[in-house]
């Protein structure tokens, strides 16, 4: 059974472009525009969808702004991906990688990661599989409910299960 909701998989068998899943799934993970800035679990200062460039404790933003924000973060998170992805990809493994190392770990983090070494030796099944040994929020263990980050847990999971749709 699939943990993806019905939405992102419609648009996987629909056969959406990456941009489109992902900027469903983000709105799905990151919930509606955030007007106002926030820290997240990690003390990153964020607005919008997610969007973290450029953001700084104080700002406020109007929905068109927003609009505009998350378009030019999924724009550059592809780009990103572009540089570090040396093999061809599903629409959907796409999303997953825009996801996972763009939004969430971070293009550094992902350049050095096992995943995506997995990945460019085309070892696609190992790589989706480290996706979910990334559940550590801000050195919090987030399979422990407790923490207050259990969101992570499933949120990679779900990556994993998108990065291994074709």
């Amino acid at each position: 059974m699939s943990t993806l909701s019905k939405k992102v998989l419609a648009l996987v068998a629909a056969g959406a472009s990456a941009l489109t899943i992902a900027s469903q799934f983000l709105h799905e993970k990151e919930g509606d525009d955030r007007l106002v800035a926030y820290q997240d679990g990690s003390g990153i200062w964020t607005a919008c969808e997610g969007v973290t460039k450029g953001v700084k404790k104080g700002d406020r933003f109007t929905p068109e702004q927003c609009t505009r924000m998350n378009a030019d973060a999924l724009n550059e998170a592809s780009a990103e991906v572009d540089k570090i992805v040396k093999v061809p990809l599903s629409e959907p493994e796409r999303a997953a990688v825009i996801s996972f190392c763009a939004y969430n770990i971070g293009p550094g983090k992902c350049a050095k990661s096992t995943f995506l070494s997995q990945l460019n030796a085309g070892n696609r099944a190992a790589a989706c599989e480290q996706i979910k040994r990334w559940i550590f929020d801000g050195g919090r263990d987030c399979r422990i409910r407790g923490n207050n980050c259990y969101g992570q847990v499933i949120r990679r999971q779900q990556e994993s299960e998108l990065c291994r749709l074709n």
